[in-house]
């Protein structure tokens, strides 16, 4: 382990062969901040008890003289599915609708996770879990030049521009005492686009709904609303999302912590009847206590939580118990490889296989996955490094890959 061996911060280290032979260790026991490894939790739980085949659900009844339109955590709705379901009203026979409302029960609690730091809301990786959610909660922000183009964008975004040609960049955020996408700094050569969370997410999805519901010929006159449990009505149609198999994929390849909230909030309403925080939580628990895990605190889905911990020996043990599982090629495979998503310039030329997911922090870097080897058992590893401040923090990622490369050599 030369390429870890220094006491200047924290590590646990575990690698063992599928089958139980141990082939290095340090400190495996001691829990640390696991970043976005969260993740590989979250996809274990996914495909345990939603399966693979599992597709999250978009629905329009009709209730009197008013719509609803309810979220069932659908992570990929889209402005072309609320058409379709715009489009499902028209055919139904309706041109003119009251009330629009949203029902959001399918979640529960706060829409930002639990150890969340403030400034995430800026940016496009702390989008807001909600279970109706239109783009995963995003606008994305096109600036060529001066010129700015949002989509989607409906009456609840506002922007401002300030560019400085002195600027060293441009910059692109969401205000978040005013909640106005501020976009300023260096005017752009070519065009350049960033992603900035909505700030009243369902309220933007309903207006893009009443939007899609004009264009398709169909009246509103009354006002837009929120509810919870409105399971009286009529259905006129729904639209679902790719399988659970496919979600997966999309997450941690380029490590999505809008999808991953969404997948760890509906494994919590799955087994626990209530899609919150702290469902989630005990889920968690529950899992790695029969993993024989100990020392540990899982608060979120994707990593994001700054009260997250986990040793390097709940990892290896959650990717030992993955390898027996009927679905465990999907989740092997739903991680990036040598270059592509997060692993993009990384482990190039390596002889083995190794899928692996990435996770960084402010003084955090972790890796775990899998190495496949030729005529040999597998390798399941997890390396976590705590505590990175000044150098460590800049050179930790080229220790963790100097690392694993003496596993695959």
């Amino acid at each position: 382990m030369t390429g870890l061996d220094t006491g200047s911060f924290g590590t646990s280290i575990l690698v063992r062969e599928l089958g139980g032979t141990g082939l290095a260790a340090r400190n495996p026991d001691v829990p640390l901040p696991p970043a976005s490894n969260t993740k590989l939790l979250t996809t274990a739980l996914a495909l345990h008890y939603l399966t693979p085949g599992y597709r999250f659900e978009t629905h329009v009844t009709r209730v009197g003289d008013s719509l609803v339109l309810s979220g069932r955590g659908n992570p990929s709705l889209s402005g072309e599915e609320l058409t379709t379901l715009a489009d499902a009203v028209r055919d139904a026979g309706i041109d003119s609708v009251t009330d629009i409302v949203a029902d959001v029960a399918w979640f529960d609690g706060e829409s930002r996770g639990p150890g969340w730091m403030w400034e995430d809301g800026q940016y496009g990786y702390g989008a807001e879990s909600t279970p109706l959610a239109l783009d995963r909660n995003l606008v994305s922000v096109t600036v060529s030049g001066t010129d700015v183009e949002l989509t989607p964008n409906t009456d609840e975004i506002e922007y401002a521009t300030e560019f400085d040609e002195s600027a060293d960049e441009l910059r692109v955020f969401r205000d978040l005492t005013t909640e106005t996408i501020r976009i300023g700094g260096k005017p752009t050569d070519a065009p350049q686009t960033e992603t900035v969370p909505v700030g009243n997410p369902v309220r933007h999805c309903l207006l893009a709904f009443r939007d899609a519901l004009e264009t398709a010929g169909v009246a509103h006159t009354g006002e837009l609303g929120i509810a919870r449990n409105q399971t009286s009505g009529e259905r006129i149609a729904a639209v679902k999302s790719p399988p659970v198999a496919d979600l997966v994929r999309e997450m941690n390849v380029p490590s999505d912590n809008f999808l991953a909230e969404g997948l760890a909030r509906t494994v919590a309403r799955d087994v626990r009847g209530e899609g919150s925080w702290e469902a989630w939580e005990t889920v968690v628990r529950d899992f790695l206590e029969e993993r024989g895990a100990s020392k540990f605190r899982i608060r979120d889905g994707s990593g994001l939580s700054r009260y997250n911990l986990i040793s390097a020996r709940g990892m290896v043990e959650t990717l030992d118990w993955v390898a027996d599982q009927p679905w465990s090629e999907v989740f092997f495979e739903s991680l990036p490889t040598a270059g592509e998503g997060t692993l993009e310039t990384r482990f190039p030329n390596t002889e083995s296989e190794i899928r692996a997911k990435t996770g960084t922090l402010t003084g955090s870097r972790t890796l775990s996955g899998i190495v496949r080897r030729e005529g040999e058992p597998d390798v399941v590893f997890s390396v976590l490094l705590g505590g990175l401040v000044g150098e460590d923090e800049e050179y930790a990622r080229n220790r963790i890959d100097e690392f694993v490369r003496e596993l695959v050599e």
